[in-house]
């Protein structure tokens, strides 16, 4: 239900619904924590207005921290600083992040994606459409464009939590559970995604254990 108050807020701007969420339409659970959603570029003010008239609160802090409030008042915690998280940086300057309205028990976030920065965008003509599955005004990546948009983004950052995030999403779930050929993205015409694949599916050299990638830390380092 959260989800939908959410889509409601935007409508009738069409969003692409991306990370967590977007896994979880494939048929994968996952921990999520925030509701990723990418408008194109020309409606990015217009969405983030719509949910803020909608009573979602801005989330100015990086989206490294879900809640300012609820860290602990130890020394270590106070000298963090809730607006710079390390690892978030690129993230954080390409997003708008959004808190529940006040009274909703939910500790998910809403977080609007630039488009450029992922590198998708609703779709606007036939062609586009046959990539998505579309539901109202939101809008679902097939597996192929959604990992390919994950490796995409994760070479556009430095090592850290976030960038590790992403190549889990990658290998993970989407090639790992999701049992895609490793011939998937033979086609992408970013030689820069389709070399990050190969080597991290070990294609060539006896091929990735499945086994081992369907829980991170099990036999495998987090793919960087």
């Amino acid at each position: 239900m959260a989800f939908e108050s959410v889509v409601q807020a935007l409508h009738p701007i069409r969003v692409v619904v991306w990370g967590e969420q977007a896994i979880g339409f494939h048929g994968l659970g996952t921990l999520l924590n925030s509701y990723m959603l990418i408008p194109s570029e020309p409606d990015f003010d217009l969405a983030a207005q719509k949910l803020v008239d909608a009573g979602f609160r801005p989330a100015p802090w990086s989206y490294g921290v879900i809640d300012p409030s609820l860290l602990r008042s130890d020394e270590i915690s106070r000298r963090i600083d809730p607006m710079q998280i390390p690892g978030y940086q690129t993230l954080d300057a390409n997003s708008l992040r959004f808190q529940f309205p006040a009274g909703v028990p939910d500790l998910e976030r809403v977080v609007l994606l630039r488009s450029a920065y992922i590198g998708l965008s609703p779709p606007s003509d036939p062609s586009s459409l046959q990539r998505y599955s579309c539901q109202k005004n939101i809008c679902y990546p097939d597996k192929t464009l959604l990992l390919e948009s994950f490796i995409r983004t994760l070479l556009k950052d430095s090592d850290g939590y976030w960038r590790n995030s992403l190549g889990t999403w990658a290998i993970s779930y989407i090639y790992g559970a999701m049992m895609l050929d490793e011939t998937v993205l033979d086609s992408c015409d970013d030689e820069g995604v389709r070399l990050w694949f190969n080597e991290h599916i070990y294609r060539g050299k006896g091929g990735l254990d499945r086994g081992v990638t369907k829980r991170l830390g099990k036999g495998q380092p987090p793919p960087k």
